[in-house]
């Protein structure tokens, strides 16, 4: 008697990175359209709060995303999640690096109280300027 081959676990792990390709596409697409255009309700106030965050770092943000999902389908691999989490050290040291500068061109001063600085921070950073809370709060703890 011949044996049966089994395909089922063969298309439904093809099937589910191929679903998770297409959402950080569209995703990436969506937040590269809201991002950049500042169009809308939806769109200033996520330029606002990624830029209070991250600071200028919100603008890398999308295409990061793309380049991933791109990888992915290109590789076919099913490793999302250590991609993801190495995208968002790079983010994070970005966001330091954009904190530490500005701190160092006196932008932003880190002799204050660590609330104050955060303030501060978000300000600038939904400006569009330096790396926003999250690099200014890693900055002013290792500076």
């Amino acid at each position: 008697m011949a044996k049966k081959k089994r395909y089922k676990k063969k298309r439904n792990r093809a099937s589910k990175a191929d679903v998770a390709v297409i959402t950080l596409i569209i995703v990436s697409i969506l937040l590269a359209v809201l991002i950049y255009t500042k169009s809308g309700v939806i769109g200033a106030k996520l330029n606002e709060i990624l830029g209070g965050m991250v600071g200028i770092v919100q603008y890398i943000l999308p295409i990061g995303i793309f380049v991933i999902a791109i990888k992915l389908a290109s590789e076919g691999s099913e490793e999302l999640t250590p991609k993801l989490i190495q995208y968002g050290i790079l983010l994070v040291s970005l966001a330091i690096v954009f904190s530490v500068f500005q701190i160092s061109s006196g932008e932003l001063q880190s002799n204050k109280e660590l609330s104050e600085v955060i303030k501060d921070a978000y300000f600038l950073g939904s400006q569009s300027k330096g790396g926003g809370t999250i690099g200014a709060l890693r900055s002013n703890t290792t500076c």
